[in-house]
């Protein structure tokens, strides 16, 4: 009993600390105006890179925070997710996507926001290979219209 319950911590810590773990061979970049008014529409542009020589990156998701979401409005996405969700655990938003990243190229997704309440907006947007991410933050300051 006490190595089946061993075996069971020892699973569990592995499986933690390949989650943990760093996409290898891609980089993630993320680009948006500084500054925008109320009622201004704009593009967050998500680069993903597959930095790879050989092996294919296979993107499952876009995860974005709730934080930086909460001053805007989605209005089109570029290319178009699969699905969309809430994520609790990190309070982000998760854009399913399912894309294969060719070695050596980038896939940019290009998310059309409208700017709605005025205020900093601050947080992660992550990529995701599987259970494995990178991550880059994206920083917008919305302002009253003059």
């Amino acid at each position: 009993m006490i190595f089946v319950c061993f075996a069971g911590i020892v699973a569990i810590v592995m499986f933690i600390a390949y989650a943990a773990q760093d996409v290898e061979g891609a980089s993630i970049s993320v680009s948006s105006p500084v500054d925008v008014m109320v009622e201004e529409t704009f593009e967050l542009n998500v680069a993903v890179a597959n930095e790879r020589s050989k092996k294919t990156l296979e993107l499952s998701d876009i995860d974005i925070s709730e934080d930086y979401l909460a001053g805007f409005t989605v209005s089109e996405i570029d290319p178009k997710p699969k699905s969309n969700m809430h994520v609790p655990i990190d309070n982000s938003r998760s854009f399913t996507f399912d894309v294969k990243i060719p070695p050596n190229t980038t896939q940019n997704f290009v998310f059309t926001l409208r700017a709605e309440e005025p205020g900093l907006y601050v947080g992660d947007v992550d990529a995701c290979e599987g259970l494995r991410f990178i991550t880059d933050m994206a920083q917008t300051s919305v302002k009253e219209k003059e």
